[in-house]
């Protein structure tokens, strides 16, 4: 099958919307012809040949997190022509053509939904968001499926009633890797005697980080350990980068920020923090594959209780949930999972995690949906 994907980002940017299509196409890759279109995030990428192809579509204006592009209309209609199925990475603003024209030509749309948006509310934001919640809309009506990762978080949004029919609901992909021995070593000799509580992923303003911090601002040998981009590598949050770090100077806390890791090494990151912490505070967050990231390296979690966010910890009872924004509530678990860790993590609740997160599980679905063409 000849597969079009459109996603505002692509790998080498890193996020859960990346990572998630990254291990998808570089499955269906070894059986079907797939051609990505996506906006360089940063100068001087170059289109990709082979498979999956990668062209970078050029643009007039960056907006926000977004792209006003005329041009790529010209590049959705080539490829429409030529491909059989066009699958769509939501949320964006600019797949909204490709669906139309995709429409026109009587191909088939299948839309991954990982998320609403929801920005700041100062007023242009508010304008961003009503047109990019418009564009996600028109874009789900067109699609023959939606992919969701949860039922809990997308019934929790306005968009289901409309949409719950034509939806299939699958667990993101989850991999394991065995910890880097070179990566651990150097990880524990860094750790010492000291409580290291983790944090995995994009430093941005939804990931509520400040609460995170204010939760351990009293706590002795603690270190906060931060294991993702920041900074210029995240689009659009530099500004709340630098809030973070002042608030980490003011409050003296000790940490470290370790970048990207991956395979081996994020796998030592895990193995070495005595708990990871998501401590999202809105709904842009649906899901939190690093939770069960963690939970496959025996590592306990703490997150939001908030839909989606919190079905990882209900389905393995490997963590403990808290109240959005309670750093209070943050502290009292990091301290229960010290006290107490063998109650999160055992053999029953590993093994059951592996079963839960099984990422052949995940591939099967799409591979029934896109190559078996189920649609409704």
């Amino acid at each position: 099958m000849r597969i079009l994907f459109f996603s505002t980002y692509y790998y080498p940017y890193i996020s859960g919307l990346t990572t998630y299509t990254k291990k998808l196409f570089n499955e269906l890759a070894k059986n079907n012809d797939i051609t990505i279109l996506t906006f360089p995030h940063k100068e001087h990428l170059t289109n990709v040949s082979g498979n999956p192809r990668i062209t970078y579509l050029p643009y007039s204006l960056k907006l926000s997190k977004g792209f006003i592009s005329p041009q790529s209309i010209i590049y959705f209609l080539k490829e429409v022509l030529k491909n059989d199925l066009v699958i769509l990475n939501i949320p964006n603003f600019e797949g909204v053509f490709l669906a139309l024209i995709a429409k026109i030509f009587g191909k088939k749309i299948v839309s991954i939904f990982h998320c609403q948006v929801f920005l700041n509310s100062n007023l242009i934001n508010k304008i961003i968001n009503f047109f990019l919640n418009l564009s996600v809309f028109i874009q789900l009506y067109l699609s023959n499926n939606i992919v969701a990762y949860t039922k809990d978080y997308f019934s929790s949004l306005k968009l289901f009633k409309f949409f719950h029919k034509k939806t299939v609901y699958c667990l993101p992909p989850v991999a394991s890797f065995k910890p880097s021995s070179i990566k651990s070593a150097a990880l524990k000799k860094m750790k010492g005697k000291d409580l290291w509580v983790g944090y995995a992923g994009r430093i941005a303003s939804e990931k509520g980080l400040e609460y995170l911090i204010s939760a351990i601002k009293k706590m002795k040998n603690t270190t906060l350990v931060f294991a993702g981009p920041y900074g210029k590598k995240v689009v659009g949050e530099e500004d709340y980068y630098n809030k973070i770090k002042i608030i980490l100077k003011e409050t003296k806390i000790k940490h470290l920020f370790l970048d990207n890791l991956f395979g081996g090494e994020l796998s030592a990151f895990y193995r070495t923090i005595d708990v990871l912490v998501l401590p999202s505070i809105n709904k842009t967050e649906a899901f939190g594959m690093v939770q069960a990231e963690a939970m496959l390296q025996e590592t306990p979690v703490i997150a939001s209780n908030l839909p989606g966010v919190r079905v990882p910890i209900r389905l393995t009872q490997m963590g403990i949930l808290v109240t959005p924004k309670s750093s209070d509530e943050i502290n009292v678990a990091i301290k229960k999972i010290v006290r107490s860790g063998k109650q999160f993590i055992n053999k029953t609740s590993i093994a059951n995690a592996k079963k839960i997160f099984d990422i052949k599980q995940f591939y099967r679905i799409y591979n029934d949906l896109l190559l078996n063409d189920k649609s409704t």
